[in-house]
């Protein structure tokens, strides 16, 4: 098999590949006997096909097996001959395989594009000196003292912000909907403005007036599909639960539980992936400006 260089087309590099049919006999007959001890033709026992017979019978699948693996080695073979580093595998084009006849094909090869060195002696940039200010740690703590909260059940009155599972039925109807809703004493929405101080067993009367829906009667039905709007109407509104969400305090418990020693151990790891983040920014920030001042 002979591999000799065509041409360079930018980053690709083309190879023509030449075996006479003598070399690539034996191949055919390999896989042709291979074949023939494993399938079976009318008439003859498995493996007692004559070989002619076989190679008439699968002669694309013998074509196909022959040319998989004489690419394979062919790619191999030239980018070992010339020392290539080819950034995808090496694909094969005009290929030509016909028994009888010498094997050619083309051969691409693609390389990553060559960078001139430059020099970069007595180019000044300016970026920003890596600091964690303690603000920007204590940020980083209560960030993760927040995505600590746990909602515990209520078995007392719900307060301001607690967070209530209820069941809103509106009257004359036979099955109400499970609602979550946040007592909250000065919402706009009226079921929100009710739980305060509920308690989980309460049932509550809920009116919603038209002046305070906003909308006409008409559209009543198709409002009070959505998940943030009552339709005028008289509602029961049962407190199935009440949870409050607890944050808990900054301390060594938590950092413990967030796998530090301590509360300063916790305070010296966030500081430490927080510089090691800002260095990295930092780095492309200079590798951005460097290659803007070439």
């Amino acid at each position: 098999m002979d591999v000799t260089f065509k041409r360079e087309d930018g980053c690709q590099r083309l190879y023509e590949a030449v075996a006479p049919w003598e070399e690539i006999a034996p191949r055919f007959s390999e896989v042709a006997r291979t074949l023939r001890s494993q399938v079976r033709l009318p008439g003859f026992r498995a493996g007692k096909a004559p070989e002619s017979m076989v190679r008439s019978r699968f002669r694309r699948e013998i074509r196909e097996e022959v040319l998989d693996h004489l690419l394979a080695e062919t790619a191999k073979s030239m980018v070992e001959q010339y020392g290539l580093k080819p950034v995808v595998e090496p694909y094969a084009q005009d290929v030509h395989l016909e028994e009888g006849e010498a094997f050619r094909c083309t051969l691409v090869a693609e390389e990553a594009p060559q960078v001139p060195a430059v020099e970069a002696a007595g180019i000044t940039i300016e970026v920003p000196k890596v600091e964690v200010s303690e603000e920007q740690v204590g940020r980083a703590l209560e960030s993760l003292r927040q995505r600590a909260a746990v909602m515990k059940p209520q078995e007392g009155p719900a307060a301001e912000g607690d967070f209530a599972v209820t069941t809103l039925q509106r009257k004359g109807q036979s099955k109400g909907q499970e609602r979550f809703f946040c007592a909250l004493a000065k919402s706009e929405h009226p079921a929100e403005r009710v739980l305060v101080g509920a308690k989980p067993g309460d049932l509550l009367d809920l009116s919603v007036p038209q002046e305070e829906h906003g909308h006409e009667e008409g559209h009543a039905h198709e409002h009070d599909q959505g998940p943030g709007h009552l339709a005028p109407g008289e509602y029961t509104l049962s407190v199935v639960k009440v949870v409050r969400r607890e944050v808990p305090e900054l301390g060594d418990d938590l950092a413990k539980d967030l796998g530090a020693e301590s509360l300063d151990a916790l305070k010296g790891q966030v500081r430490k992936d927080m510089e090691a983040r800002f260095a990295l920014e930092v780095r492309g920030l200079e590798e951005e400006r460097l290659v803007g001042e070439l």
